[in-house]
């Protein structure tokens, strides 16, 4: 055998002195590509010099290596865009724990045209959650028939709507036309749509019988107050009430009680402040803000028929006219949103309020107060837990209420009755709304009586709500005169799910009111809607129907309630006057044996109004004031508390 050794080269051992293997070159040429060679990676290289062509290096992209994350996260970026596809504007944490049937509801009533929708610009600020504020499409195909029965309840005639809210005779004291109590076939109104209480009485007045209609056509001659042809409230040669500063101090103090926790709008240490500093000031935006908080303190804590409040008011509308919408400062705002957002309701002019809002909105837009300041600028923020009680907590969470109604309200403007799973999915919407309220607002909480009346407003608000979603097919059951057993199973829920609400809400305030105007007032315009929910069911439900029973008890616990808040509403007598008709009438003029115990205890008179509970009769202006006691911190200087002054003027 031979073997045969070869010695290494001299040279190539200096070639390559280290005895490494040549390095391995990262990229080759095209040309060495294509002639699979080995390229040295220089340029030009040496098999594209000795082939004479010309060296090219292709553009060489780096392939990186995925993360494990982004490897683990890669097959749900394709699932995403398929439910953000069948769920547009949809958290996808907001669908967990969703049956398949109520994804399938869902995403049938997702599934929009963007142009289509009634969002607005203002709508898409950050105040509620994006699943709040997603847009729904209308029913697919809707009942033709009856949206037209529905359709003549908003639009008796072929008249317009026109109203006349400034005429100067118009003394609204013992009507309440937001409740349709003045409701007659002759009146000019404007339109209220098929959520309004005229809808409401229309559809319930259309089965009852005709002598009940007679009846309520015509005022009762016997209600307090109540004038044939009543005189105007301020006439050209109206003489003001001269009051001391310590009077104006209570109605000062009697608005910071009652009113500002509904809208804290005010900053109280510095409106007190310039109160005391600004007297003789002819600053037209100052005095219009100030005669507007002296209306409403007046409002707080005068008799249930006295005009006292229109006189400041009056004052405060001289300071305000067209030119005031040119004039952008934050009194002025201030003044038209106290005016047209809590005033001009309480004196029945709803059309006029809701004008100069929207004009208010566009003054808030221009002095910018939408905008969030860069930190610093209003010194350290505090550092709140989110269930903590502030001022402006009732004020943020009835925003995020407000904008649910108003994405219902629109709907309801386009399609007066809305499919059973459209009202199943608002109806969530409200409930989680309500399942989100701090615990001070959501159950009562002696710790914090101060927000008690904002507390039951927003719930009784919530109620209302929810049986006004559900009440279209309840006012076309109404018409068709069609009781609970000859509807499809999908409508016999919804209509007993509105009664049941209505009842919640009946007892809810038949046991949460509070014994002054400010609630009194919300709680009587609440309990009317929801006892003509009651009132429907006892119209067209047989008597020997399992509930009927306790429709009349919620009825007559109604009747009572409203009895006992008319010491501290104008409106009161004239509610319960006309709930008993109609509650006589919807029986047939045969009613049941009374099953309502009145309970003698009022609620705790903890309020500004409490002390008048019991002889609220017998008070008249002077005495009312007289029961005040201005606080030791109170900021009136006790040098002028006794000095006489005609209101600013």
């Amino acid at each position: 055998m031979f073997n045969t050794f070869v010695g290494i080269d001299h040279n190539d051992a200096t070639r390559n002195p280290s005895g490494r293997r040549r390095a391995i070159v990262a990229k080759a040429c095209v040309e060495c590509r294509r002639r699979k060679t080995k390229c040295i990676g220089t340029q030009p290289c040496t098999g594209c010099l000795a082939c004479n062509v010309e060296c090219v290096f292709p553009e060489y992209r780096r392939r990186g290596r995925k993360s494990q994350k982004a490897l683990s996260n890669a097959p749900n970026n394709g699932y995403e865009s398929i439910v953000n596809l069948l769920f547009p504007h949809t958290p996808v944490h907001s669908l967990k724990g969703l049956s398949r049937s109520d994804l399938l509801d869902r995403a049938k009533i997702l599934n929009i045209e963007d142009d289509h929708s009634p969002l607005t610009s203002n709508q898409s600020s950050s105040i509620a959650s994006p699943d709040i504020l997603k847009p729904v499409k209308a029913r697919a195909v809707p009942d033709v028939e009856a949206n037209d029965r529905l359709y003549k309840l908003q639009y008796r005639d072929s008249r317009p709507f026109e109203w006349d809210e400034t005429s100067p005779g118009y003394h609204p004291s013992v009507e309440d036309d937001v409740n349709s109590l003045s409701l007659s076939t002759d009146r000019r109104s404007s339109f209220v749509g098929i959520s309004s209480v005229a809808a409401a009485i229309r559809a319930l007045t259309s089965i009852l019988p005709t002598q009940f209609l007679d009846e309520r056509s015509t005022v009762p001659s016997s209600l307090p107050g109540y004038t044939e042809n009543p005189p105007p409230i301020i006439s050209s040669t109206t003489s003001y009430r001269v009051i001391s500063h310590r009077d104006e101090q209570r109605l000062i103090d009697a608005y910071f009680a009652t009113i500002h926790i509904f809208v804290p709008i005010i900053h109280e240490p510095s409106f007190r402040t310039k109160y005391l500093t600004s007297s003789g000031s002819q600053d037209r935006s100052w005095l219009a803000l100030l005669n507007m908080v002296l209306a409403l303190g007046s409002v707080a804590t005068s008799p249930g028929d006295s005009d006292e409040d229109f006189e400041y008011y009056h004052v405060a509308q001289q300071y305000l006219s067209l030119e005031s919408f040119g004039n952008g400062r934050l009194e002025t705002l201030q003044a038209l949103v106290l005016m047209g957002g809590q005033y001009l309701h309480s004196r029945n002019r709803p059309n006029i309020a809701s004008a100069i809002i929207g004009a208010c909105y566009r003054i808030a837009s221009g002095l910018g107060l939408h905008l969030r300041l860069p930190e610093g600028t209003e010194g350290k923020r505090g550092e709140l837990s989110p269930n903590e009680p502030t001022i402006h907590a009732p004020l943020i969470h009835n925003i995020q209420l407000c904008r649910i109604i108003n994405r219902i309200q629109d709907r309801l403007l386009i399609n007066s009755l809305l499919d059973d799973s459209e009202i199943q999915f608002y109806d969530d919407m409200l409930l989680s709304w309500f399942e989100t309220l701090p615990p001070f607002l959501r159950l009562p909480d002696p710790n914090v009586p101060d927000f008690q009346d904002a507390r039951v407003v927003l719930k009784w608000r919530y109620q209302n709500i929810r049986f006004l979603l559900h009440r279209p097919l309840v006012l076309d059951t109404v018409i068709r005169k069609t009781p609970l057993h000859c509807l499809s199973t999908n409508e016999q829920a919804i209509v007993s799910r509105c009664r049941n609400i209505a009842a919640e809400s009946i007892l809810s305030i038949q046991e949460e009111w509070r014994p002054n105007k400010i609630c009194c007032w919300n709680a009587m315009w609440f309990m009317f809607q929801a006892c003509l929910v009651t009132l429907m069911a006892l119209a067209i439900e047989p008597t020997d129907h399992p509930e009927y029973p306790n429709w009349c008890n919620q009825v007559q616990i109604g009747i009572v309630t409203c009895e006992e808040m008319s010491k501290f509403s104008p409106v009161g007598q004239k509610t319960k006057v006309c709930l008993e008709q109609m509650f006589m009438a919807a029986i047939k003029g045969s009613p049941p044996t009374f099953r309502y115990e009145h309970i003698s205890t009022q609620p705790p008179l903890d309020t500004i109004m409490g002390i008048f509970a019991n002889d609220w009769d017998h008070l008249n202006g002077d005495a009312i004031f007289s029961q005040f006691t201005t606080p030791a911190s109170s900021y009136i200087d006790d040098q002028i508390l006794h000095m006489q002054y005609q209101p600013h003027r």
